[in-house]
């Protein structure tokens, strides 16, 4: 069961309270430096942008000489954002709202922001998404009601709660184990947010790059074989796409240093010397070019300082922050391997030590044998 607001509120503060001051003292100092953040103009920037206009649509009367309201607002269309696993997604889009004077107390219970985030389920049937969406609104609802009233129920609920923007995340979530007649009707639903005649909304979806195939589809059919175009193609046609690229090496090294050195400005601790020419550029690889995953493991790095009570910042910090995440022996550690260029990082996410010290000393011996 869900505690109420006020008293969930109270438990974390009575558990905040209970801890040694030091202690308190550190997750101060580490709120503040992970309040830092990078904002670059082909991340940030185009997505505002491109977030500001859809929402014109919003506020634009189809017959000017009505009263602005339900009925009398124009077709919206969606933002799609893709990037890999750790670019940033989640991050970006909750600046994005948080930021946008229309959408204050975004994230807050029951701040009335007419934005909202609800993670896509896994796996995702047109009912399971319609019933989180309804449970994230505050109306839970039975498995047990059909599609259609579902719906009904989503779209009133959308109304009701004033919500103009709904961002579903993790969306490649629907291409997992769902049948092609579920990835229409899904495809359907999304255009009938855009497309209602009484309360459209913004839709803002993000995920994976394969969630690109979820909008292909101009060739398919509709159940009773017959191709319709007002179905067929009109969310790609009604979406702005936006990728957030992966970091490059040693293109981006300039770039992460910065970041770098902003984030520690809070905390007063100096950089040895080498860490923007032997620890950004593993920094990086280590975050599998991934810009947030780069980030997070500053703040963890960052935070293992702050814990020892040091005074400079070093790779050891590094080290035992990639360690700590990953639980990887220090011969796949790519702060601490002589040959990091040579591990994937990826896969001690994905298998035990023994095999990624396995397929890592596979990887330095191939390069070997290309250097001689």
């Amino acid at each position: 069961m869900t505690l109420p607001a006020d008293r969930s509120t109270q438990v974390l503060q009575n558990l905040l309270t209970a801890l040694p001051q030091e202690e308190r003292d550190q997750i101060a100092l580490m709120e503040r430096v992970k309040s830092r953040v990078l904002r670059t103009h082909d991340r940030d920037g185009v997505a505002n942008a491109a977030f500001t206009f859809l929402l014109r649509d919003l506020v634009t009367r189809v017959d000017p000489t009505r009263p602005l309201g339900p009925g009398n607002r124009m077709e919206t269309r969606a933002l799609v954002v893709t990037g890999r696993t750790g670019a940033g997604k989640s991050s970006l889009l909750s600046r994005m709202f948080a930021n946008h004077p229309g959408f204050t107390g975004y994230g807050i219970p029951h701040s009335q922001c007419p934005a909202i985030t609800i993670g896509t389920p896994s796996p995702c049937t047109p009912k399971a998404l319609g019933l989180e969406i309804l449970r994230a609104l505050g109306y839970p609802m039975s498995a047990s009601r059909t599609q259609a009233y579902i719906f009904s129920m989503v779209r009133e609920r959308l109304q009701q709660r004033g919500i103009l923007a709904l961002h579903l995340d993790e969306v490649h979530n629907v291409l997992e184990n769902a049948s092609e007649r579920d990835v229409r009707e899904i495809r359907k639903v999304f255009k009938t947010f855009m497309a209602s005649d009484a309360w459209p909304v913004v839709l803002v979806l993000s995920g994976l790059p394969q969630i690109a195939s979820f909008f292909e589809g101009l060739a398919e059919t509709d159940d009773d074989g017959q191709t319709r175009a007002d179905t067929k193609g009109e969310v790609r046609r009604r979406s702005q796409f936006i990728h957030l690229r992966s970091l490059s090496l040693p293109g981006d090294i300039a770039m992460v240093f910065a970041a770098l050195q902003d984030i520690a400005s809070v905390t007063g601790l100096s950089f040895a010397t080498n860490i923007k020419s032997e620890v950004v550029p593993r920094l990086i690889h280590a975050g599998m070019l991934e810009l947030g995953t780069t980030l997070q493991l500053t703040h963890e790095a960052i935070g293992n300082a702050i814990a020892a009570n040091a005074q400079q910042l070093n790779i050891q910090h590094f080290a035992r922050a990639y360690q700590a995440r990953t639980g990887c022996a220090d011969s796949v550690n790519p702060f601490i391997a002589i040959r990091w260029e040579a591990l994937d990082c990826t896969l001690v996410l994905k298998k035990t030590q023994a095999e990624a010290e396995a397929a890592s000393h596979a990887l330095e011996l191939r390069n070997a044998r290309k250097l001689r």
